[in-house]
């Protein structure tokens, strides 16, 4: 690989893994500390203005927080991924996270949205005439969101039953 070749991935990953260690180290100070993992994850997708889901090739940092959720960091945004029951869908009170964009899609065929920007009353219809037994839910936060935000996410998610 040139020089060249180098700088420019170092200078397109270098504020990515700053954000990583940024919010590595501020989960750290709190109870989440024995439960985080980290690492680099080239298994993920974006859907395109379409709606049409493609896998991207390129590795992003992720964070685990160990029976709670991923955090993955993308050149366009950061999402917090988790899981809740089929059962705790139906019954949840989705309007806690009506001020963040999420996603809502299958454990088993992820390819099937059940959730995105539809109202609550959608949401819980799609749950219900899906055969999933657990679902994914992705929040959508900006790329400048800060560790705090990210840290009150985390917690709110804990407090609501969300696993991963």
């Amino acid at each position: 690989m040139c020089d060249d070749t180098r700088y420019v991935l170092n200078r397109l990953y270098r504020p990515l893994d700053e954000k990583r260690r940024a919010i590595l180290a501020d989960l750290n100070d709190l109870h989440f500390a024995n439960r985080i993992e980290s690492g680099y994850y080239n298994g993920h997708y974006h859907k395109d203005t379409e709606g049409t889901c493609h896998g991207d090739a390129y590795p992003i940092p992720v964070i685990s927080v160990m029976g709670l959720c991923d955090i993955e960091i993308d050149f366009d945004g950061i999402s917090v991924t988790a899981k809740l029951s089929r059962q705790r869908a139906v019954s949840f009170d989705w309007t806690l996270f009506l001020n963040l964009r999420f996603e809502v899609y299958g454990v088993e065929d992820w390819m099937r949205d059940y959730g995105n920007e539809q109202t609550v009353s959608e949401l819980k219809n799609s749950v219900l005439s899906g055969e999933e037994k657990e679902l994914f839910v992705t929040f959508l936060l900006p790329p400048m969101t800060d560790s705090e935000e990210i840290e009150r996410l985390l917690q709110k998610l804990q407090t609501e039953q969300f696993y991963y």
